[in-house]
């Protein structure tokens, strides 16, 4: 069994990076990420391109960019780091509602021209219509699924061929597709979400990676039936888990840490030393999951604690298991 290990990038700050802004260092310090020279700020994207080389040297296999209202925009995150980051997956989070789903494919080969293939796609519209109208995007929750549909038929048809004409609901292209450098990439990885019905049947025909939450009700039996429903379509399908994490070398301190937090007996929380959450992550993996999704407040220094102390027990325990 290969099991991989995503971070989640604290796009939108986790506790404590705000203060960054206010940092005035007294030498100008250029930003190698993106070669430019600043010359009094330490900023929050310095902070999350630390916690991306963190994710790199300890070994995680992706890094993802959330889509936060409140935070730096995903696709930027992902372009800036990409440059220092030479080998983790890079997932940029958006919804199809930010845009021309050709566009998006333009950017994606664009990027994986550059990136040597290491862009992903993780797509999810805020079920909050409140949250849709401010961005812009005023879909009614009814069409959230069919949107979202469309936009993986127009993109993946462009970016397979240069002649290719869709009129759906929300996307409509006529003879696109891409000609010159642009053509002959792949397209990103594409990770979706959900638990309806609707839901997992998109990620089955078309996904490559289905997101649960930890704390999901009857996961083995939705990780189950989705791989299922993937198989008849002679499709196969990751399945991933994301979840909240609090790790130390003493289980009590952990647990303080995550009360302090406020994410005490959460269901989407792990809580444990570095014995125990290796313990349970291997578990969670015995139901089929593949990728683990994890993020943390004080993301740099967690990002150091599971890279460090918890991968490697997990991967040593699947070496002697196979």
């Amino acid at each position: 069994m290969t099991t991989e290990f995503y971070w989640y990038l604290p796009t939108a700050g986790d506790g404590r990076s705000k203060a960054f802004d206010q940092l005035a260092p007294a030498n100008d310090t250029p930003n190698a990420t993106i070669r430019d020279l600043r010359k009094s700020h330490y900023t929050n994207i310095d902070y999350i391109t630390q916690v991306a080389r963190a994710g790199e040297l300890t070994g995680f296999d992706g890094l993802i960019a959330p889509d936060d209202v409140a935070g730096e925009a995903s696709w930027i995150v992902a372009g800036l780091i990409a440059r220092d980051i030479k080998r983790p997956t890079i997932i940029a989070e958006f919804s199809p509602g930010a845009g021309s789903a050709v566009y998006f494919a333009k950017k994606a080969v664009t990027f994986q021209r550059y990136s040597g293939n290491r862009l992903g796609w993780s797509l999810a519209t805020s079920t909050n219509a409140v949250t849709r109208k401010a961005l812009g995007d005023f879909v009614a929750d009814t069409d959230i699924a069919r949107r979202l549909e469309e936009f993986l038929i127009v993109s993946k048809g462009v970016g397979s061929s240069d002649d290719f004409t869709f009129k759906g609901e929300f996307f409509e292209v006529l003879k696109g597709g891409f000609v010159g450098p642009l053509s002959g990439w792949q397209l990103p990885e594409i990770s979706l979400s959900g638990e309806t019905s609707e839901a997992l049947e998109i990620s089955a025909g078309y996904g490559d990676v289905h997101v649960f939450e930890l704390g999901t009700a009857d996961l083995a039996a939705k990780i189950a039936r989705l791989k299922a429903l993937t198989a008849t379509k002679g499709r196969t399908l990751k399945i991933a888990l994301k979840a909240r994490i609090f790790a130390h070398d003493d289980l009590d301190r952990a647990a303080l840490e995550a009360k302090r937090s406020g994410f005490e007996d959460d269901s989407q929380t792990l809580t444990g030393d570095y014995d125990s959450l290796a313990e349970d992550l291997l578990l969670l993996g015995e139901l089929g999951v593949d990728r683990f999704q994890l993020f943390a407040p004080h993301s740099l220094e967690t990002t150091y604690s599971i890279g460090e102390h918890v991968l490697p027990r997990i991967r040593q325990a699947l070496r002697k298991a196979a």
